[in-house]
């Protein structure tokens, strides 16, 4: 009898480990160039089909500058790969002398999905922005050009970024112009709507003073938001331009700072925005040395927190501000660093030929209200060795208000819980850490959550031409 109830125990214990450990069943493995393609995304994701985006930007003998998208079934098995080039300028010929930049995506409520490219030529002295849109009701590409214009040469032809708003409804294009001396600052800004990925409004701004505006954020509502900064030994010197598609405002601060990394957030239909930032005495020593909540409407600091976080002892080169949630009359701020891998180099050779190489991590979550107070902080475990090439440090998954992170194959995935400073494991991988390392590893922001089958999808890379989807229930 006495034996009886022990293995009662032990199937009791095993099946509650299985629930603990998830189902985990793996698709096919599919080619996947775990070293040249970048930024991956799940996108058009429905109850039958899932769509991994990539992009291609190589130089070089393996040259190769495409958009790439895989259609995979229920069973996460891949069933096609569409590929489509970089548009250029002229015709296409190994002469053509273009230069490519990749400026982001978003993904439309239409079937639809959009990258956006620049491609410039030194020959031509032109420049180009495309938006080169996947459809897949049709599985056709289709090519638009946003902006062209001219410019003085390719090492003259100013720069581009894009970043998306809180809400994922705007994604806003920043083409900041080169500047020759004694010229105004121009930039010329368009802003998507994510919904139908047409333009909502464009238009070009020009500033005749000092001041230069690299940094930007664009709102929940569509306006950009510019940092303009002084160049030089005054740097810190900042004031806002807040521009939309029918006018433009300046705002000011009381006090020297310097912004670095930011993002526009709604609380209600006021909009404000989140930074980390420093003193135009110390930002060098000090990049990150504030957490701030600025009102937009009314130009004023609410808050401006003190955080060791991110210091430069750490050796954090920049920070990213991945996801805020709004719980609880709290903001949930995660943010991660990065910082360059060092690696131990033997010979003049290796030295000589090496290539800066970075990872991201460490990894943060910032608990303030809604006045910006900051009321917590917890080191989010994760894995600090993955090439920021392709990983980040983590993958989130907001599931009925509960957080869920995957941090790969050591820490796996966990809860956090207990007022969010406990990480509670739910699914683990079961891998020693000294085998975590590339490039058998999940691409941890990869993760996504399906509410109808309660089960995550995450992606990992068996080699360095393989890759399989996981799909992981029953946790």
């Amino acid at each position: 009898m006495k034996y009886i109830y022990t293995i009662v125990l032990l199937l009791n214990f095993l099946s509650f480990s299985w629930a603990q450990e998830g189902k985990k069943e793996y698709g096919a493995k599919f080619e996947f160039d775990s070293e040249n393609e970048k930024d991956p995304h799940f996108v058009l994701v429905d109850n039958y089909n899932t769509y991994l985006l990539t992009v291609l930007d190589v130089y070089g003998v393996m040259a190769g500058h495409q958009v790439i998208v895989r259609k995979f079934d229920q069973k996460n098995t891949l069933v096609e790969t569409y590929k489509y080039d970089f548009p250029i300028i002229g015709e296409k010929n190994m002469f053509n002398n273009s230069l490519f930049n990749y400026l982001g995506y978003a993904e439309g409520q239409n079937g639809k999905v959009a990258v956006f490219t620049e491609v410039y030529s030194n020959k031509t002295k032109t420049y180009q922005i495309h938006k080169v849109e996947f459809d897949k009701a049709t599985a056709k590409f289709t090519s638009t050009v946003l902006a062209e214009g001219e410019i003085p040469s390719a090492m003259k032809s100013g720069s581009l970024f894009s970043e998306k708003s809180d809400n994922g409804n705007y994604l806003a294009i920043n083409y900041h112009k080169y500047r020759a001396k004694g010229t105004p600052d121009k930039n010329q800004l368009i802003v998507i709507d994510t919904k139908t990925l047409s333009i909502a409004w464009q238009k070009e701004v020009s500033f005749d003073n000092e001041f230069t505006s690299d940094k930007f954020t664009v709102t929940n509502s569509g306006k950009v938001v510019l940092v303009r900064d002084m160049n030089g030994s005054k740097k810190g010197i900042t004031y806002l331009t807040v521009i939309s598609a029918s006018g433009q405002e300046d705002k000011n601060f009381d006090s020297q700072i310097f912004l670095n990394e930011l993002k526009s957030v709604s609380i209600g239909s006021q909009e404000y925005l989140i930074a980390f930032n420093s003193s135009a005495i110390d930002f060098k020593d000090e990049y990150y040395k504030n957490l701030l909540l600025y009102d937009l409407q009314s130009g004023k600091i609410l808050s401006n927190n003190k955080i060791p976080e991110f210091s430069p002892g750490k050796g954090i080169i920049d920070v990213d501000i991945r996801n805020v949630m709004l719980q609880n009359n709290e903001m949930h701020i995660f943010a991660e660093g990065k910082t360059e891998l060092k690696e131990k180099m033997t010979t003049g050779l290796e030295m000589m030929n090496a290539k800066p190489k970075y990872n991201f991590g460490p990894a943060y979550l910032f608990v303030t209200s809604f006045d910006g107070q900051l009321k917590a902080t917890k080191k989010l475990s994760t894995q600090h060795f993955c090439s920021a090439d392709l990983h980040h440090s983590f993958g989130l998954a907001n599931v009925k208000g509960t957080y869920y992170v995957n941090a790969g194959e050591y820490y796996g995935i966990y809860v956090l819980g207990d007022n969010l400073q406990k990480e509670e494991t739910k699914i683990s991988f079961n891998v020693p850490r000294w085998r975590s390392e590339e490039p058998n590893q999940f691409v941890n922001q990869l993760f996504t959550y399906f509410p109808d089958k309660n089960s995550f999808l995450l992606a990992k890379v068996i080699s360095k031409g393989e890759m399989a989807l996981v799909d992981i229930s029953g946790f």
